[in-house]
């Protein structure tokens, strides 16, 4: 027990003690060490120390500051940090108090009804699932009047981050990013599973450039059958379609229960036509994008980027075709034509994101390779006959520490050798011949236009 004055900080320390983020042996020794110390200490500072010995973070002293001592602690994860929002309500990253791993957790809409069951078996069914691009759904649970789904943290940064800083990306980085996520796809629906709601926020890229396809599992629990209580209330249901409207399927817009893998497909396909124009193939208000995914066609690609390759608008084309039966017979065959058609630059003055560092993800799939196609230079050299090496002599290579009267003779026989070289270059000397031919020539017609003329 604390012997010391908690002075101001007396319902900071109430609050630390009911949100059970630090043990109460712990607290109290090193709360009690501090104001022994700064006896008349504010919360704020107290909270600083507490955020300094890595004992709270920062977000979590803010909250306490404020008063706000539930919801840090659900189930056994404890809340770090908000990583940000999403459709359904705030991202927080966690640490498991189990296996001390880092996850990330979705709190839900408070709602009366609440049918874990649908989410369970959800859980188990991506426990089958292995592959470095797919995050699989984790866990579900209740603490008190809060809802959460929880995913593994992945690192990365989202796919309509990047476009909105690096504008319009490459035909060859597009397709190895799809080919990833098509992949991805694939080993899903072997399992019988599917995303339902894929879009760019939705894929992480690292700095290697390895995908990750995040919010696997509510799509399927969106599209719970009739006499399965869904995970969500309506509002919360019309929130996550209006948020994926951009890159929503025709067949789902028509029937929001009717999510598939042929609708992955679509999604797929607008996420590649984002990353290459810019723009969503439908703009407009949610009505306009729903009316224009079932009846109309998209501006075509190369109208807006005239960069991206033939082979890459088709299969943009086919994967967005309103007929499910029009699309590729599976994900599969979609990666198995985008797989050709992938580069990875390599080199890039800035990443595309911050290096990922292992926070216990499975492993990523080594990156696709890039052949090494010739440069321009190479293809000049090839036509024109390699110059033979410049042989100096001995006496005039000098070293670096030489006086400078050596080192303007190592210039002048360098100027020699660059003379040599150019001489004896067979393209130099067949202009030195026509040019001298043309010049005799020149002078014999002036010659006898003189001796005619007298």
């Amino acid at each position: 027990m604390l012997t010391t004055s908690l002075g101001a900080c007396d319902q900071f320390v109430r609050n630390l003690r009911r949100s059970n983020l630090i043990e109460n042996a712990k607290l109290d020794q090193v709360v009690g060490n501090y104001l022994r110390v700064h006896v008349r200490a504010e919360p704020a500072a107290l909270a600083n120390h507490l955020v300094s010995e890595e004992l709270l973070t920062r977000f979590q002293a803010d909250r306490l500051l404020k008063g706000d001592t539930q919801e840090l602690v659900l189930g056994p994860y404890v809340l770090m940090e908000l990583a940000g929002f999403g459709n359904m309500g705030p991202v927080f990253k966690a640490l498991s108090k189990t296996d001390n791993r880092w996850y990330a957790l979705k709190v839900l809409p408070r709602r009366s009804m609440w049918n874990v069951l649908l989410a369970r078996r959800q859980v188990r069914a991506f426990e089958k699932i292995q592959h470095p691009s797919v995050v699989p759904f984790a866990d579900v649970g209740t603490a008190g009047s809060q809802h959460y789904l929880v995913w593994p943290f992945a690192e990365g940064e989202s796919l309509d981050k990047i476009v909105q800083r690096e504008g319009k990306l490459s035909s060859g980085l597009v397709a190895h990013y799809g080919y990833q996520i098509a992949e991805a796809l694939s080993i899903c629906h072997q399992q019988g599973q599917f995303h339902g709601l894929l879009k760019p926020s939705n894929v992480l890229v690292d700095g290697d450039q390895h995908v990750r396809v995040v919010d696997f599992g509510v799509g399927a629990i969106l599209a719970g059958t009739a006499h399965d209580q869904s995970l969500f209330n309506t509002q919360g249901q019309a929130d996550l379609l209006t948020g994926g409207l951009d890159c929503a399927s025709p067949e789902s817009i028509t029937d929001p229960s009717n999510l598939a893998p042929e609708g992955d497909q679509y999604s797929l396909g607008c996420i590649l036509y984002f990353c290459l124009a810019e723009r969503f193939p439908f703009e407009g208000q949610p009505v306009e994008k729903m009316v224009a995914h079932q009846k109309k066609q998209p501006t075509p690609l190369r109208e807006l980027n005239p960069d991206v390759r033939k082979e890459l608008a088709r299969v943009v084309e086919r994967l967005m075709q309103k007929s499910p039966q029009a699309r590729y017979a599976d994900a599969a065959e979609a990666a198995k034509a985008l797989k050709p058609l992938a580069f990875v630059p390599s080199k890039r003055a800035v990443p595309l994101a911050p290096k990922a560092p292992d926070r216990g993800v499975s492993a990523a799939r080594p990156p696709i390779q890039a052949p090494n196609l010739p440069t321009r230079q190479a293809v000049e050299d090839i036509s024109a006959p390699p110059l033979p090496a410049a042989k100096l002599h001995p006496e005039l290579v000098v070293t670096s520490a030489a006086p400078a009267v050596a080192r303007d003779d190592r210039s002048a026989s360098r100027l020699r050798a660059l003379a040599k070289r150019v001489w004896q270059s067979r393209r130099f000397r067949w202009v030195a011949v026509v040019s001298l031919g043309l010049l005799a020539g020149l002078i014999a017609w002036i010659i006898w236009y003189k001796v005619r003329g007298k």
